[in-house]
């Protein structure tokens, strides 16, 4: 997890990301998550290929990461705050405050067999 660069003054707060500067890759496609009820999860799966960089613009999320080196959660609770997903990383978005509001930018458009939504498979795939 990383702080994203903020300029404040007495107008406010600008929190601003470059692709390829700020991020390692080109956004394709951005999207938001809210309004996710109370005790409801998202995500638990992998990407094989894409990067996503997510970022609680409002609110707050906790998620959870495995890849080959371990598992590690993150609190996603200030829009100052990004957090990168590589490929091969299972993630998990574990708890949504109930007014969060959570941006992912993504390197790849949607592609759905780009996707590991088997948690064993996943396992496979990164002992192997």
């Amino acid at each position: 997890m990383n702080r994203v660069k903020t300029f404040t003054d007495e107008r406010g707060s600008l929190t601003v990301v470059e692709s390829g500067k700020d991020i390692p890759f080109e956004v394709k496609r951005a999207y938001w998550i809210y309004g996710v009820p109370e005790g409801k999860e998202r995500g638990k799966h992998a990407n094989r290929v894409t990067y996503q960089y997510l970022v609680a613009v409002r609110g707050c999320v906790r998620i959870s990461l495995e890849n080959k080196e371990g598992k590690q959660t993150y609190v996603l609770d200030a829009p100052d705050k990004g957090l990168l997903i590589p490929p091969l990383t299972w993630n998990e978005l574990l708890h949504f405050s109930e007014d969060a509001v959570l941006l992912v930018l993504s390197s790849q458009p949607y592609q759905p067999d780009m996707y590991i939504d088997s948690y064993e498979e996943f396992l496979r795939i990164i002992h192997s």
